[in-house]
C-alpha cells in the first residue's frame, strides 16, 4: 500500500506517523514523569516544613524538660513549704496585714505525686505600687508558686486605690 503512494504522500504519512509517535511518547512517558517530579518536589517541601516543625518542637521539649527538672529540684528542696504562710508573710512585707480582707484556701488537688494548693486572696485599698511589689515578691521567689487568676477593681471612694482578688496556686510533693 505504501508503495502505491507518491513520494510526497509518503512524506506526509511518515511525518504524520512520526507526530503520532511523538504524541504517544509525550503522553505516556514525558507527561507522567513531569507530574511525578512535581509531586515529589512538593513532597520534599512538605517534609522540609515538617522537619523544621520537629526541630522547633524538639527545642520546646528540651526547654520544658529543663524547666521540669528545675521545678522538681525546687519541690524536693521545699517539702515543708506552706503557701498560706508564704503569702501571709509577703502581704505583711508589701501591703500590710490591714489590707487583707480574706484568705480562703481551697481544697488541695492531688495530681500524680503533686499536691496543688489554691488560695483565694481578697485585698482592699491597695496602691498600685503595693500591688506590683506583691506580684514582684511572688515572681522573684524560687518557690513553686504563681498567680493563677487576678481581678482588679478601682475603688469608688478613692480612685488612686484598688481592690484586688488573686487566686494563687502552689505545688508541693505529696508525702
Amino acid at each position: 500500500m505504501i508503495k502505491q503512494l507518491s513520494p510526497r504522500e509518503r512524506i506526509f504519512v511518515f511525518g504524520g506517523g512520526f507526530v503520532v509517535l511523538l504524541c504517544l511518547l509525550a503522553f505516556t512517558i514525558v507527561v507522567p514523569y513531569m507530574n511525578a517530579q512535581d509531586r515529589l518536589d512538593k513532597l520534599i517541601d512538605l517534609r522540609m516544613q515538617q522537619l523544621l516543625e520537629v526541630k522547633a518542637l524538639h527545642g520546646k521539649y528540651l526547654d520544658l524538660k529543663r524547666r521540669t527538672s528545675q521545678a522538681e529540684t525546687t519541690l524536693d528542696g521545699r517539702q515543708e513549704f506552706s503557701a498560706l504562710t508564704f503569702i501571709e508573710n509577703l502581704l505583711a512585707e508589701t501591703a500590710g496585714r490591714d489590707r487583707l480582707v480574706s484568705m480562703r484556701p481551697e481544697t488541695p488537688i492531688v495530681q500524680n505525686e503533686l499536691i496543688v494548693e489554691t488560695i483565694e486572696i481578697k485585698l482592699e485599698k491597695l496602691s498600685l505600687r503595693q500591688l506590683l511589689e506583691l506580684f514582684w515578691g511572688i515572681d522573684k521567689t524560687n518557690l513553686p508558686i504563681h498567680v493563677k487568676n487576678f481581678h482588679l477593681k478601682q475603688r469608688f471612694d478613692d480612685r488612686s486605690l484598688l481592690d484586688a482578688t488573686l487566686v494563687v496556686s502552689a505545688l508541693r510533693r505529696s508525702a
